[in-house]
């Protein structure tokens, strides 16, 4: 990999998204600067995040990022050129493309929002890997969440209500950047829908239903606390929700803490 040198790398970030009109174009000129700045020296740690499984060209997040600071202006201003480039990206089977094309799709403006959630739901199939999963949520959606928080939040509800378990699974994940945010306050729908998962026993997403609520702790945790007792005294499978409530005790402030346990106490009797 060729030391990185900010000017040069400007003036070829300015000329690679030039191509952007023009999809196979620029596809063809991406797959020349990702090889230039290739690290072929990288080794896969045995400890941290696993390898990806898509091909990668390993090159460093620094010169990623120039590449979509660039694009993200170009795309501001060209919605339909952008969702088409974004598409073209998907299409190419490497994690720098797909994950170039992730961050382009929350670049666009917003309206309509269906051609951005159809993507999301299109491009998130069972085998598509939990790193891109999380770009396509966290960056993919974000003029929408940051613009259109109604929007968001609706089809966050439909992701989570749907049948599908991929549908689940973007809800799930959508549900952590809306916590996030400090003008969210409608935390009784995310219980509600939580609620649902968590009495599912060893559900697939049993993981991705206790970041959910480990945000909720979080953001707020002494309803987060009532929310837990009540589903532990009115639920028949008040095992599923105590396997909850023990992985996340810790999160909780320690007078919270203790009248939890005792709730637990309590319930298995």
């Amino acid at each position: 990999m060729p030391a990185i040198h900010p000017p040069r790398l400007k003036i070829q970030t300015i000329e690679l998204v030039q191509t952007a009109s023009d999809p196979e174009s620029f596809c063809r000129a991406y797959h020349d600067f990702l090889d230039y700045y290739a690290d072929r020296t990288y080794r896969p740690s045995k400890i941290g995040e696993p390898p990806p499984l898509l091909p990668t060209y390993q090159v460093p997040k620094p010169v990623l990022r120039v590449v979509e600071k660039e694009l993200a202006v170009w795309a501001g201003a060209n919605r339909t050129q952008g969702l088409e480039l974004a598409d073209a990206l998907w299409q190419n089977p490497y994690l720098e493309f797909r994950t170039t094309a992730a961050t382009l799709l929350g670049q666009v403006f917003p309206l309509p929002v269906k051609s951005i959630f159809r993507r999301v739901e299109t491009w998130i199939q069972p085998k598509t890997e939990e790193r891109l999963v999380n770009v396509l949520v966290n960056s993919g959606l974000q003029r929408i969440l940051i613009e259109y928080q109604n929007l968001y939040v609706n089809q966050m509800d439909i992701w989570l209500r749907s049948r599908n378990t991929e549908r689940n699974r973007i809800g799930l994940k959508a549900c952590l950047p809306l916590l996030a945010r400090r003008e969210f306050e409608d935390y009784p729908l995310i219980f509600k829908r939580l609620g649902k998962f968590m009495r599912s026993g060893d559900h697939p997403l049993r993981g991705d239903t206790l970041l959910g609520l480990r945000e909720l702790i979080t953001q707020t945790p002494e309803e987060t606390a009532v929310f837990i007792e009540q589903l532990l005294r009115s639920t028949s499978e008040n095992q599923h929700i105590a396997w909850f409530v023990r992985k996340t005790l810790t999160d909780f402030p320690a007078s919270t803490r203790q009248q939890l346990r005792q709730v637990l106490l309590e319930t298995r009797k």
